[in-house]
């Protein structure tokens, strides 16, 4: 996300968003990818409108289980991987 946005993003996958109203046009077209999280922030920043993460404490869980465990876990990741990697080879030749 550091290298696609131009400065470190810690929680790319959250979906936690606040917004303003030249990006909601933006963010309700159809996705293309399995990582939607991420491509609303590739979007953002590709259509120039400045992207910042806001920390917030998040509490522990109360009860039940991540459903990200195991092989969904990985599948994720290789989902932002491809995700960041197909926009990147996108941007270069759009140049």
């Amino acid at each position: 996300m550091r290298v696609a946005l131009g400065h470190p993003f810690h929680d790319a996958t959250s979906g936690m968003y606040a917004v303003n109203a030249k990006a909601m046009p933006i963010l309700a077209e159809p996705y293309d990818s399995g990582a939607p999280e991420v491509e609303s922030l590739l979007r953002l920043r590709q259509s120039k409108l400045r992207v910042l993460e806001i920390p917030v404490d998040m509490r522990e869980r109360a009860s039940g289980e991540s459903k990200l465990r195991g092989r969904r876990a990985f599948e994720l990741v290789l989902t932002v991987a491809g995700t960041l990697l197909l926009y990147g080879l996108w941007r270069r030749r759009r140049g």
